[in-house]
């Protein structure tokens, strides 16, 4: 019986940490620690490698006006029933704006390393975030918002 509730409590810790920003966090110390650690693949020139701030920037942007709408709209940023579906602003030109701001800043990020092997990292962040998170989340939106968000999805691309 304690073993069952162990397990249990185990889950939904593990539910609670694996999250998005989670992710966000150990691809930006992944970055720094390949620039650090491989430094063999430390081959983008500089001022090329600066051109990732062309790219962060935006991305960081993104990220902070998807969640001045979340807030706007009084809706949660985590992976819950959403209260309102928000179809505004830059969720007009993408589904998942916060996902798309992660990995341009994850790439410039990247970018900035100089490092060839950091730039792998971007494009692992979203093939997990399109596989563990995406599909709970549009589940989710089916469920709450039916064919309100089948039109969305008509309408709107997932990434860009």
């Amino acid at each position: 019986m304690k073993s069952e509730m162990r397990k249990c409590y185990l889950k939904k810790a593990m539910k609670k940490i694996l999250i998005p920003p989670v992710f966000l966090v150990i691809g930006f110390t992944l970055i720094v620690l390949f620039y650090y650690f491989v430094p063999l693949l430390n081959v983008i020139p500089y001022p090329y490698n600066l051109g990732g701030l062309f790219i962060a920037f935006p991305g960081f942007a993104c990220m902070g006006i998807t969640s001045l709408l979340f807030k706007k709209h009084r809706t949660t940023l985590m992976i819950a029933k959403s209260s309102c579906m928000i179809t505004e602003g830059i969720f007009g030109k993408t589904r998942n704006p916060m996902y798309v701001g992660m990995f341009m800043s994850l790439l410039g990020f990247a970018l900035c390393s100089m490092n060839l092997l950091a730039l792998a990292i971007p494009f692992v962040f979203i093939a997990l975030i399109k596989i563990m998170f995406i599909p709970v989340e549009e589940k989710l939106m089916l469920k709450t918002f039916g064919q309100d968000y089948i039109n969305y999805q008509n309408k709107v691309r997932r990434w860009i």
